[in-house]
């Protein structure tokens, strides 16, 4: 029952370890023949694996404790993990994946040459299985109110008591987390187009750093490796799919697809999802967490089931994310709360959380951005100051070829782009067949407010077309943005068609 308590709301202190006498380092073999110098002292200590840092900082060892349940499969699902799974290696998104993701570069498989007071010093035991796996990156790191340095994971900034302690130059906006999810998600995108499963997606094994829009995923040495390695943990407390809780199944891509909802819904909305007043069970704590996190779990925000919902409600509910969070959301924590195989896949989020940082505007604040869409108050609710004047947004068309025809026809793409001044366009704004992970960042235009009027001005190397007059943008000119125009962005494959209109306030 202990593993379905609720969290706590700052990350638990890892257990002191004794000062340095002086410094040590020892030499371990690789499994491909290389070897890595390291601390004899340990860096930091877990439930699975106790950790050092190699001799340039670079890299950290982490050596299994005790006896390995099998040790021949651990072997395996490392060897698979390091090979053909492995995104950081090969491929032409290996370097974005290489810093989103702290995975395993090398392995230990007992090496005669450990000292055997060390292994008995740390609970080691023969054969000594160890993981060699870059160090985090300097910007997951800051240091609290009180000086001490900490890792920044995710419950630093989502947990009340603990955000308090977090100094106010690293808590980041509505925009560097939407950026964070992103990341989150892509990640979890990659893991599970491979097969993969990471089983433990949780604010412990997730790094964000709010003050730049970044993330990454860690522990990636206990994947769930199809065919091969079946899952070592069920996950951490509430995050834990209703499923696994209730006994019915084991972590997988579908449980982490729980986990990944309840990740990006915290780090957007700073609450949980599932944990409300309502009350299943009187005869204990631990039974009352386990129905509402198991069998008998409900959406805080549930559009029907009101039996679930905060009191009072929520300053901010998830419906101020925009319509495609919001959908989400609903897709994951109502219709799919029971119903695993009918939650929003990776994919999903990563595309809905790309379209929903389109709809972001600078509040009139200076500081915090939110969200502005059709619908929604020109109101930012973090300051309550409110935009006084029409805010323009595009809605973008698809263009389709017909064969055999030379007219235009166009689909809804179910995008929009909030305007603001200043703002650029990108290569996967102008074409619906570009993603931002493979596009360079070359902006193909800008937006400008000058003497009171909104324009586009055109920075790419190819034409627009405005296709009621009809002429062509060309590069360096600029187009008054008014009610109803029609700019085809690109005139290549993809190439998406804006139609303009205005907010009012």
């Amino acid at each position: 029952m202990a593993l379905l308590s609720k969290p706590s709301s700052s990350p638990p202190a890892p257990p002191p370890l004794p000062p340095k006498l002086h410094q040590a380092f020892l030499r371990a073999k690789l499994t491909d023949g290389s070897t890595v110098e390291f601390d004899s002292e340990p860096l930091a200590s877990g439930g699975e694996k106790i950790v050092f840092f190699t001799k340039d900082k670079q890299h950290v060892v982490a050596f299994f404790y005790g006896h390995v349940n099998d040790p021949g499969e651990r072997r395996r699902r490392l060897e698979k993990i390091l090979g053909p799974y492995n995104p950081t290696i090969g491929g032409a998104q290996s370097d974005y994946w290489r810093k989103h993701f702290c995975w395993p570069v090398g392995i230990i498989d007992n090496d005669p040459n450990l000292p055997a007071d060390f292994i008995k010093r740390h609970n080691l035991h023969r054969p000594v299985l160890g993981v060699v796996v870059p160090a985090y990156r300097s910007n997951f790191f800051f240091k609290d109110r009180t000086g001490n340095t900490r890792e920044k994971k995710g419950r630093w900034f989502t947990g009340v008591k603990s955000r308090k302690l977090v100094p106010e130059d690293e808590r980041g906006n509505l925009l560097r987390y939407l950026q964070c999810s992103s990341v989150m998600a892509s990640s979890v995108r990659r893991l599970h187009f491979a097969g993969l499963a990471h089983s433990d997606l949780s604010h412990n094994n997730v790094l964000i750093d709010p003050k730049h829009g970044d993330a990454c995923v860690i522990d990636c040495d206990s994947l769930v490796v199809p065919g091969l390695a079946p899952p070592t943990v069920m996950g951490t407390a509430g995050y834990i799919a209703p499923e696994v809780i209730a006994g019915k199944k084991q972590p997988s891509i579908e449980t982490d697809l729980h986990a990944l909802a309840v990740l990006i819904y915290e780090s957007l909305l700073l609450r949980h999802p599932l944990m409300g007043p309502k009350v299943r069970s009187t005869r204990s704590p631990e039974e009352d967490d386990l129905l509402s996190m198991g069998a008998q779990a409900l959406y805080v925000e549930h559009p029907n089931d009101p039996s679930n919902r905060l009191k009072p409600a929520p300053e901010i509910p998830a419906s101020r994310l925009g319509p495609y969070l919001e959908k989400l959301f609903i897709k994951t924590f109502v219709v799919g709360l029971h119903a695993p195989h009918l939650r929003a896949s990776a994919s999903e989020w990563e595309k809905g959380l790309q379209k929903t940082l389109d709809l972001v505007h600078p509040s009139p604040d200076g500081h915090n951005w939110f969200i502005v869409a059709q619908g929604l108050p020109l109101e930012c609710p973090f300051s309550k100051r409110k935009l006084t004047a029409p805010v323009p947004v595009a809605t973008f068309l698809r263009h389709i070829k017909r064969p055999g025809s030379d007219t235009l026809d166009f689909k809804d793409d179910e995008h929009a782009l909030t305007v603001w001044n200043g703002q650029y366009l990108y290569p996967w704004h102008a074409r619906s067949n570009v993603s931002p992970l493979d596009a360079k960042r070359d902006t193909v235009g800008y937006f400008t407010f000058h003497q009171n009027k909104w324009y586009l001005v055109n920075q790419s190397n190819a034409d627009m077309l405005l296709v009621d007059q009809p002429d062509y943008l060309r590069h360096g000119h600029a187009v008054e943005l008014t009610p109803g125009l029609r700019v085809l962005l690109s005139l290549e494959d993809g190439g998406r068609l804006a139609v303009f209109d205005f907010l009012t306030p």
